[in-house]
């Protein structure tokens, strides 16, 4: 039976205790702008990993999507719109597979989730230049990316962004993202209920609670997990290869 999915966000102490506890890579200190950022710890994806879209109700795409990665639905066993998923990658609907992925998306978010304790930045990220580190708007709400100028990711390593229960992520259509030696498969974007990605290009992994939805003609270097709700595509590019070995390919 499939178990338990992100539903619910701890916010406050609680949320990071864990992973300061653990100690570790997670607790060694980094200064950006004279302020103290807890460098944060890689999310282990586990069989997620190979996974460029995965939902939890329905892929949906109109016009004409190139997905670099596996696609999945599970519970939903629906893909519309005939995505182009590029070989080697396949899709998996409803399966022991795609069931695997989401349940190690779970263990994903939650690890994002303790991530911390998180540098706060202002809810518009545009125009900011963050080296690595775990970051948070005031009182972990929502983030947005409006523009016109980029956020900037520097210097290397891991950037956890986190958002709060029923928070969202939204970036407007001159929202973009530079990586200033910095992997798209080390950014992750843990959201406490469903990410608008309006373009024009977006990095890492957004990990969402309930759906994606994604405007028409973003590229997306990274991934777009959704956990109980849809993923939405129009036309756009979805490239996990770079952070995808052949040995974690899954079998149907």
């Amino acid at each position: 039976s499939q178990i338990n999915r992100p539903r619910s966000h701890v916010g406050g102490p609680a949320r990071w205790v864990g992973a300061v506890l653990g100690v570790g890579a997670a607790a060694i200190v980094m200064t950006f702008g004279g302020l103290a950022a807890l460098a944060a710890t890689t999310v282990g994806l586990g069989t997620a990993s190979s996974f460029a879209v995965l939902a939890g109700t329905t892929v949906t795409n109109t016009g004409s999507s190139t997905i670099s990665g596996d696609v999945g639905v599970d519970p939903g066993s629906a893909v519309t719109g005939s995505p182009l998923v590029e070989p080697p990658y396949s899709t998996f609907t409803a399966d022991s597979v795609a069931l695997g992925a989401q349940n190690d998306l779970t263990t994903a978010y939650n690890q994002a989730a303790s991530e911390g304790p998180a540098t706060t930045e202002p809810v518009d990220l545009s125009g900011l230049n963050l080296t690595s580190g775990v970051y948070q708007s005031s009182s972990d709400g929502s983030l947005t990316l409006n523009g016109p100028s980029p956020l900037t990711l520097s210097g290397g390593g891991v950037f956890i962004f986190q958002t709060g229960a029923s928070q969202s992520l939204k970036t407007g259509t001159s929202g973009s993202i530079v990586l200033n030696g910095v992997s798209p498969c080390n950014v992750f974007w843990q959201i406490g209920s469903s990410a608008t990605l309006l373009g024009p290009t977006f990095a890492g992994t957004v990990m969402a609670s309930t759906s994606i939805t994604i405007g028409s003609g973003v590229t997306v270097d990274g991934r777009v997990l959704a956990s109980t709700g849809d993923v939405t595509l129009i036309s756009d590019t979805i490239n996990a290869s770079a952070c995808i070995t052949t040995g974690s390919l899954p079998t149907a």
